[in-house]
């Protein structure tokens, strides 16, 4: 069987190393488990959201990463608050907003000329006169009385979608909704406004239902989502159980698996619409330059699929915001090379048990379209480390590798009686 294995590991090959050097290594083993079959990763995924910031869906960075990451499946940002008088945009009429009009356009071209398959549609604020504290930036709540001028907008921006620009958008969300970013639901209220659009979706013919939840976190996820499933009438409307990976570094497994499993439990798949890892790191200067952001998106990013299930990541984002690369795409930062091990590998990934025997080296495994074997490892530790696999057959690997001072790097690699040295802090990916 031909085998190709897709490791987040870095390996320094052109080294000569004696026996002796490697037995004084740090040493781990690697189990692969074929049978054990986990989720698929349907799609490596991003988000394009500078319609809601920019008032222009469309920038260098985004045409960039849809080029090159070619995703299926992406999430864009319906903005419904603009700084004019409510009337002038009201219902139908947010379809002459030149914001919303740059959306449709971009949603077209994602789709025509780039491949795009599904949308996800999310909101983050809606005009001052509908909610209750016009004066706040966030945890903005929607009188209960204006939920239906809400849905009008967002229903003429669907129909408008799918009857005019030959676009259906699949998902719904109001954006980190349980915690007021920037428009406040409580699961309460959610029902009833999943109770009104819901229908009404139908009524006119669309096929959108809801992401059920787009929590800003990890850990609020079941909770959260829980009390919404609980009313038996809007399940029906409930798409893949969807949460945000911030603040969810320091967090145990456990709760990463708490959504894998409710999601089980009402099968629904799990995305992870926002693929972070420091909701606030833009306000560090050059944050998104350095290997540490892009070594801690490795890590959270393993957590995800590793215990989650997640099929569908969403990376925050793929435009020029928390930017992979310059405006002009001419420099690529660390984080870039990362996500490449992803785009490159993962997608259409059946996931199988990957077991290691060190905490500090991650593992995740699974077979692609191709049948043929993916492999990642995360070597954690500020050393080199001797890994020993198991259930691999010995072949000569091409590998791709990617450290802080070598961020992209492509050799061949002898196993040694099916062991390699991982070096320190490093991120790579193994064909065979």
């Amino acid at each position: 069987m031909t085998l190709v294995l897709g490791c987040i590991l870095s390996v320094g090959f052109g080294q000569s190393r004696s026996k002796d050097n490697d037995a004084t290594r740090s040493r781990a083993v690697v189990k692969v488990l074929p049978e054990s079959k986990k989720q698929k990763i349907i799609s490596i995924g991003g988000n394009y959201c500078q319609a809601n910031y920019k008032g222009d869906a469309w920038d260098l960075v985004g045409e960039a990463t849809l080029e090159e990451f070619k995703p299926t499946h992406v999430r864009v940002a319906l903005p419904l608050q603009f700084w004019l008088d409510y009337k002038v945009y009201k219902g139908k009429r947010i379809l002459k907003q030149p914001a919303v009009i740059s959306l449709l356009r971009a949603m077209k071209r994602m789709k025509e000329k780039y491949g795009v398959v599904s949308f996800t549609l999310s909101v983050w604020r809606v005009p001052n006169e509908l909610v209750e504290n016009p004066e706040a930036y966030n945890k903005r709540r929607i009188k209960p009385e204006y939920y239906g001028e809400v849905i009008d907008m967002i229903e003429a921006f669907l129909v408008e979608a799918k009857e005019r620009y030959d676009v259906e958008v699949d998902y719904f969300s109001f954006n980190e909704s349980n915690g007021g970013y920037m428009t406040l639901f409580t699961p309460e209220e959610t029902i009833e406004f999943f109770k009104l659009a819901g229908p009404r979706f139908e009524q006119a013919g669309l096929k959108t239902v809801f992401l059920w939840g787009d929590t800003s976190s990890t850990k609020p996820t079941v909770a959260f989502a829980s009390k919404i499933a609980a009313d038996p009438s809007i399940v029906k409307y409930l798409g893949p159980l969807s949460f945000h990976s911030w603040w969810s570094e320091n967090l145990p497994d456990s709760e990463f698996e708490r959504i894998a499993a409710l999601a089980k439990k009402w099968g629904r798949p799990v995305w992870c619409t926002e693929l972070g890892h420091n909701a606030v790191a833009h306000k560090t200067k050059d944050y998104n330059k350095n290997w540490d952001y892009a070594f801690r998106f490795a890590k959270i990013s393993h957590r995800v699929f590793k215990y989650s299930g997640t099929e569908v990541s969403m990376f925050w984002t793929w435009q020029n915001n928390y930017e992979i690369m310059s405006a002009d795409t001419l420099t690529k930062y660390p984080v870039y090379y990362i996500t490449r091990h992803q785009t490159d590998f993962w997608n259409n990934v059946q996931v199988i048990d990957a077991q290691s025997s060190d905490k500090d080296i991650l593992s995740l495994a699974g077979f692609n379209a191709d049948h043929k074997m993916i492999l990642q490892l995360v070597n954690l530790k500020n050393e080199p480390v001797v890994v020993k696999l198991e259930n691999i057959p010995t072949m000569t690997p091409r590998v791709v590798t990617s450290t802080e001072h070598k961020l992209w790097s492509e050799k061949k690699a002898n196993l040694n009686a099916g062991t390699l040295t991982l070096d320190a802090q490093s991120v790579n990916t193994l064909v065979f």
